[in-house]
């Protein structure tokens, strides 16, 4: 029985039920508008996650996205990870986290969200030591995307990090309203070489379109005009080929 769909009519909860009744053993390919994630089961039970920095937070990303496609596919040879017994506390608990993303989906509906620091009211703020290194990513006003794409967590926790931080006054959130040139833009992509760049799939048509006019002349803002496509689009699409390794990005010279 082969199990492919879309997410905006299946979500996580829903396939990890069907892969648990097939009692599958196999990759379970969850592909979103600008990022992918893999979720390996053995028997129906979830044993590894890959996607995003770590496989907690990569199983915390596949219950965050709301709309893609998803495609199990059968293969004898699954590894069991590290973290495969808190993956399946996860997988168990996939009600809360549900919950926890739909709030989060609340207050952070885009990745074009604009943070630059606050000023707290209280004059004593407690962080913990993962705030501050979240809170020293904003030394400027920073987009969500930047920010998650150098934060050292994963995004459900990097997301959290920042609604706490927000809650305690010590960073603003600001919504684009344009889609301007950004001094983070003034850069020229350049594909990577090595043997898990080349390998390593490229998932959906823009995705695929961009990376292959690439050619390290190029800069990001003539790429997205060649495309037709917005900077807001073009920066999904980046975010997505770094995060799957299959990209550098190399400072433009002014």
């Amino acid at each position: 029985m082969a199990l492919t769909g879309d997410l905006s009519e299946l979500d996580l909860k829903g396939i990890l039920n069907l892969v648990q009744s097939m009692k599958g053993t196999g990759k379970l390919a969850i592909i979103g508008d600008s990022t992918n994630v893999f979720l390996y089961f053995k028997d129906g039970v979830i044993v590894n996650a890959e996607g995003d920095k770590d496989p907690i937070s990569s199983f915390e990303k596949a219950a965050g996205l709301r709309s893609g496609k998803f495609e199990f596919i059968k293969t004898d040879d699954v590894k069991e990870g590290e973290k495969a017994k808190e993956l399946q506390v996860l997988a168990k608990d996939i009600d809360n986290i549900l919950k926890r993303w739909e709030e989060l989906k609340k207050r952070f509906p885009n990745y074009d969200i604009v943070f630059d620091i606050g000023e707290s009211q209280s004059e004593e703020v407690k962080l913990t030591p993962e705030e501050w290194k979240i809170l020293a990513l904003v030394r400027e006003p920073t987009t969500l995307l930047r920010l998650l794409m150098n934060s050292p967590m994963g995004e459900m926790k990097t997301l959290e990090i920042l609604s706490s931080l927000f809650d305690k006054g010590l960073i603003t959130m600001s919504f684009e309203k344009e889609d301007i040139l950004k001094e983070e833009d003034l850069v020229i992509p350049v594909k990577e070489t090595g043997w898990y760049a080349v390998n390593t799939p490229i998932y959906g048509e823009r995705n695929i379109t961009f990376y292959n006019k690439i050619d390290g002349r190029k800069d990001f803002q003539t790429i997205c005009k060649e495309m037709g496509i917005t900077l807001r689009e073009g920066r999904q699409i980046l975010r997505y080929l770094v995060s799957n390794g299959k990209i550098s990005l190399r400072k433009k010279t002014k």
